[in-house]
């Protein structure tokens, strides 16, 4: 990504962050990692995930592997067996993070009866939600966009343009910016400054989460427990549209530094009536 208006050390953990995403956000790469949360054969590894060709998890586990993530181990040309490493296993807590934003803001998937030929909802997996979170916000300079507004508070387009993009023509900020209020993760406030929605203050704990998983730091105990084995979907997996954030209540004023690296401000979280469109 080109070079950053943040100071350091923030600057650095956006980078770590950014790469973090990256490696995790290609599509079906959090299916993989969470279909591993036990060690599997690539036959078991396929029928976890029977909706995948050869095509689409060859290149899938090749990265991962590439990321530190998971480790293949031969033991003989036809035992071959895919784990998570050390690394892979630490980032499940972070991606339970991203799922429980998902579960809160995202719309429930839909399904077509094939009996009555109505649209209905239908639960998503966990890994769904976690790849239809990341989609929201790998977008590039996304996550600098957020970082930003969440040091800065509610800030024109010119100085978002002059931290995230300093070397661009100021006008380039416009793209990604309307591209996450599209998403519903920025919005305007009275004075017309972009400002952090209440689903974009939300995503406090899955960010902060990664931060600490990206930049090495030390974690509590709690936040390295392993997650289950992740449901797996008999059907063909929802694909990510575009978004739409519903109506929600007011929340209370947020401070500055909650969103990557500072402990929640405890609050009520509203069940919105809708959710984000995946």
């Amino acid at each position: 990504m080109p070079a950053s208006g943040l100071p350091d050390p923030a600057h650095r953990d956006l980078d770590q962050v950014v790469q973090a995403l990256e490696a995790i956000s290609p599509r079906w790469s959090a299916w993989t990692l969470m279909s591993l949360s036990t060690p599997a054969r690539y036959m078991d590894l396929k029928a976890r995930m029977p909706w995948m060709a050869d095509g689409q998890l060859h290149p899938r586990l090749r990265d991962l592997q590439t990321a530190g993530l998971i480790q293949r181990t031969e033991h003989t040309r036809r035992h071959v067996v895919y784990a998570l490493t050390d690394r892979g296993a630490a980032l499940l807590p972070v991606l339970d993070a991203f799922a429980q934003w998902g579960s809160t803001h995202l719309e429930r998937p839909t399904v077509k009866d094939p009996v009555t030929k109505k649209t209905t909802t239908r639960p998503a997996a966990k890994a769904e939600e976690i790849e239809d979170t990341l989609a929201l916000i790998s977008s590039r300079h996304a996550t600098a966009i957020l970082w930003t507004l969440r040091d800065r508070g509610a800030s024109t387009a010119a100085a978002l343009g002059s931290s995230v993009l300093p070397d661009a023509n100021p006008k380039a900020i416009y793209y990604p910016l309307n591209h996450l209020m599209a998403k519903g993760l920025v919005t305007r406030d009275r004075e017309r400054k972009f400002t952090l929605s209440a689903a974009g203050r939300a995503l406090a704990p899955a960010y902060r989460a990664l931060t600490t998983w990206s930049t090495n730091r030390p974690t509590t105990p709690a936040a390295t427990r392993r997650t289950a084995p992740v449901t797996t979907q008999t059907g063909s997996a929802a694909k990510t549209t575009g978004a739409a954030l519903a109506t929600s209540p007011a929340t209370p004023a947020w401070k500055s530094g909650d969103l990557f690296s500072h402990p929640p401000i405890a609050r009520p979280i509203p069940s919105p009536a809708g959710g984000m469109r995946r």
